[in-house]
């Protein structure tokens, strides 16, 4: 990664002609540091509103906390016990396993804290005044976090706040557990391990987007606009060897303020269909083939008199859950509950309930490169991930 930004600093340095361009809402890819997603090639929206008029460098990585305690989950495959089970709130569902013959289930174990730092290199290419595709790249690494590596997302970091400002001493109970440390430990319904260690890079996959902007010259006029992108993406790892695809819209308006200044607001959804042609022995990493993602955005664009500019947004995003929601009526749980304070049972809760987060970011754009900072958080305190930071370089070529 700091080859590729010597490189394309050095590649800026020599493109003086070359300027960022101001086109609808600028992002960077918010996909989440999930301890499930990074396996698949998930969407996010592209609110743009034109084809970009030259090759486009992206550089972007990312830094999340994932800390699940470790659970234990059953689903009986009993029809009574299930009826029985959906009729009780799930906290107070027995179930005794003692083999498969006697009491069927299927079975999960699932340990996860780490911090994942994710690595995202980019290529948008330019087709035509219509058409534009991106080459991406996603490779993600398990490090324990510390001040160095993870100023904010590491667990240490993340229990001060807890302890000094908000969340009370060890409500997840990372401390029990022990902090800054790793620990991916999953087993899936079907017996096959995911196991993974300090320091452990794995390429996730490729993508491959392609973006249509039509022409509606009644909405244009009115600074009203709408996309369509398409997405192919190959998993490549030993976990997940399998092909995605994807489909979603896109729609953008823009309010001037003044001449300097200008609101835009983002609203996009996208579908993927994951693992549509399927590899051999893949790990279980949801059996919802489609994950259904939506987002909206709101951001505020301010030019300096350098031509320089100051953009502040706000996103949220909501994603289905990777899990079938049914599985709510009749799972049911083992774990150290009695350890710390709530949240022993996230591990798979999270996984049958639909995930959402707030974005915070602002980027600042100067005629030959623009970067984005960013801070991502999970106001529903399911801790997958809990807090996620990033950075974005965007540089013509």
């Amino acid at each position: 990664m700091a080859f590729l930004v010597l490189c394309s600093l050095q590649l800026w340095g020599q493109t003086d002609s070359l300027i960022v361009e101001m086109n609808g809402l600028l992002k960077p890819n918010l996909a989440s540091t999930h301890h499930f997603g990074l396996f698949s090639s998930r969407m996010t929206q592209n609110f743009k509103i034109r084809s970009s008029t030259h090759l486009q460098l992206h550089l972007e990585m990312q830094s999340g906390n994932v800390f699940q305690a470790p659970v234990q989950s059953f689903l009986p495959e009993n029809r009574l016990v299930r009826d029985r089970f959906a009729n009780q709130t799930w906290y107070f569902r027995v179930f005794d396993f003692i083999d498969q013959e006697t009491t069927p289930a299927q079975i999960m174990d699932i340990e996860i804290d780490a911090v994942y730092k994710v690595y995202r290199p980019a290529l948008t290419l330019p087709l035509n005044e219509r058409n534009e595709i991106k080459i991406g790249l996603r490779a993600f690494q398990t490090v324990k976090g510390n001040f160095l590596n993870s100023p904010f997302t590491n667990d240490a970091s993340i229990e001060w706040f807890h302890s000094n400002i908000a969340g009370g001493e060890d409500p997840f109970g990372r401390r029990f557990y022990g902090v800054n440390k790793v620990a991916v430990d999953y087993t899936d319904r079907n017996g096959k391990n995911l196991h993974l260690q300090v320091g452990d890079m794995i390429l996730g996959g490729l993508e491959l987007s392609h973006t249509y902007y039509p022409k509606f010259e009644e909405w244009n006029a009115r600074h009203l606009f709408f996309n369509f992108q398409s997405q192919l993406g190959w998993n490549t790892s030993k976990y997940n060897n399998s092909l995605d695809i994807g489909i979603g819209i896109n729609s953008m308006k823009k309010y001037r303020l003044n001449p300097k200044s200008d609101i835009w607001l983002g609203l996009g959804y996208s579908v993927l269909y994951k693992n549509a042609i399927d590899g051999n022995d893949n790990l279980d990493l949801g059996n919802n083939r489609f994950l259904g993602s939506g987002e909206v955005m709101f951001q505020w664009t301010h030019r300096t008199k350098e031509n320089n500019q100051n953009i502040l947004g706000i996103n949220y995003q909501n994603q289905t859950s990777y899990f079938k929601k049914e599985e709510a009526d009749y799972f049911h749980l083992k774990g150290d509950y009695a350890a710390i304070n709530q949240g022993w049972h996230y591990g798979y809760t999270t996984l049958i309930e639909n995930l959402s987060s707030w974005s915070f970011l602002y980027t600042h754009a100067r005629p030959s490169i623009s970067y984005t900072v960013y801070l991502k958080q999970d106001f529903s305190v399911n801790n997958a991930p809990d807090l996620e930071t990033g950075i974005s370089l965007q540089i013509p070529l």
